[in-house]
């Protein structure tokens, strides 16, 4: 008989990986190009992030933390 699995602790942060992409943004006289970051996955879900949550994301130099609003 098989013992049940456990699941996976982690001490260490999981990383990802990701592009900043180019994003465009028009008004009425320029066109401007904006940095955009996009995260979507299974893994949001999983460490808790589900859709129509609010999100508080605090701001560093060169550092962004995301995190669920406690409201």
């Amino acid at each position: 008989m098989r013992a049940p699995e456990k699941k996976k602790t982690s001490k260490r942060p999981e990383v990802r990986r990701l592009k900043i992409q180019p994003g465009i943004r028009f008004n009425r006289w320029c066109r401007t190009t904006v940095p955009v970051i996009r995260l979507s996955g299974i893994w949001l879900n999983k460490l808790g992030f589900t859709p129509e949550q609010r999100i508080t994301v605090t701001t560093m130099n060169k550092l962004l933390i995301i995190r669920l609003d406690e409201d």
